[in-house]
């Protein structure tokens, strides 16, 4: 373990490494850049690297609650390193670089580092001193776009080794990880507190999908739900709700629109939907690699604040809790929307107690890191 092993005990600086800008949809990084802002501590996220002719750009500070927000460079996109030595080759560009754009953010001292990049396994060079944690978020070797990967392999091993603590965001990464280091389990946290659904069952007459409404989605799963709604009568219904990240939007919807009692919706608040109606929030998703990595996905928690048990398709490796409801192995949603029926009341107890030990604090916990000032109320 490397210094500052022990933990954060107040108001100390990190420094977010991500390939992730700040204004993108909000991913872990995000959320726990707000968390550590909450927390009392001084922040800064350096963001996605553009490419070696792009001229520096100034840090931007964001204002309070926000972090400073630090553009980077790099000499060569990941996927293009196919060999070590052009691995490092951008190593001794982004070192120096890095070094740059710190202390033009007026990043000072030993920061904490909190590193989401898969490929930066020189950052004890531009830090030394401070504890590096490593979050691995995304299976890299899986999507690498050539037909090998040794070179994703390459830098993913020497990132964790070279890091003080490892963390992924599912099981399956954190097996993989595991062949190299002691790797943790790191899961989503609750970021609205739990509020007990109004009562009466009986008036709930909607199942929800919230999220990305992209190709993720399996449209036979919706068919099949779809059709269980019709079964039941014409006050049931499905409700998709929700952005699509690229222009395929309408590619995704149209074999959706024309199913009954399916209405699809753009960005919306949870709070601005009918949510005394829902009986279950669903994630019909296909069988992807990239979905059946997932342990728990993260809108999972909001979701559940609202006392809502989760439908899911796919997704293998999905947390074994007693409000999760697999399609699978219930036979078909007629038999999965009986049982969130019947269990609706029961599993709100279950509910509530998963939410209040899986909070922001519990997180912190897990990275040593103590709140530099009280969380807001």
């Amino acid at each position: 373990m490397g210094p500052g092993s022990t933990g954060i005990q107040s108001m100390a600086d990190f420094a977010v490494i991500t390939h992730t800008l700040w204004d993108e949809a909000p991913r872990i990084r995000h959320q726990l850049t707000d968390l550590l802002l909450c927390a009392g501590h001084r922040t800064w996220f350096f963001e996605r690297p553009e490419p070696p002719l792009s001229l520096p750009r100034a840090a931007v500070d964001l204002g309070p609650r926000s972090p400073t927000r630090v553009p980077t460079r790099h000499l060569l996109h990941h996927q293009l390193r196919v060999t070590p030595l052009l691995h490092r080759l951008n190593a001794s560009f982004v070192r120096a670089d890095l070094r740059a754009a710190a202390a033009r953010a007026g990043m000072s001292g030993t920061p904490e580092v909190i590193n989401f990049a898969h490929d930066y396994w020189f950052l004890r060079d531009v830090f030394p001193g401070s504890r590096i944690m490593t979050i691995i978020h995304d299976d890299f070797e899986a999507q690498s776009r050539l037909p090998f990967r040794s070179h994703i392999t390459w830098s993913l091993r020497r990132t964790c080794l070279s890091s003080d603590r490892v963390f992924a965001v599912s099981e399956p990464l954190r097996r993989r990880l595991s062949e190299w280091c002691d790797a943790e389990l790191f899961l989503p946290w609750a970021i609205e507190p739990y509020r007990h659904p109004q009562p009466g069952v009986d008036r709930r007459r909607l199942l929800l999908f919230w999220g990305h409404v992209d190709t993720a989605i399996d449209p036979d799963v919706v068919r099949s739900l779809s059709e269980s709604l019709v079964r039941r009568g014409p006050d049931w219904g499905l409700l998709i709700v929700g952005p699509t990240a690229s222009h395929r939007r309408e590619q995704v919807i149209a074999p959706l629109r024309s199913l009954p009692n399916v209405r699809i919706m753009g960005r919306t608040p949870l709070d601005r939907l009918p949510m005394d109606r829902v009986v279950a929030a669903v994630l019909p998703y296909r069988n992807t690699p990239a979905v059946n990595a997932v342990t728990l996905a993260n809108k999972s928690m909001q979701l559940l604040a609202h006392g809502l048990p989760l439908v899911v398709s796919g997704m293998p490796n999905f947390l074994d809790l007693p409000f999760v409801v697999r399609l699978a192995e219930c036979g078909g949603p007629d038999a999965a929307l009986d049982r969130c029926i019947a269990g609706f009341e029961a599993w709100q107890r279950d509910i509530e107690s998963f939410l209040s030990t899986n909070g922001p604090e519990a997180r912190l916990r897990q990275l040593r890191i103590a709140p530099g000032s009280p969380f807001p109320a």
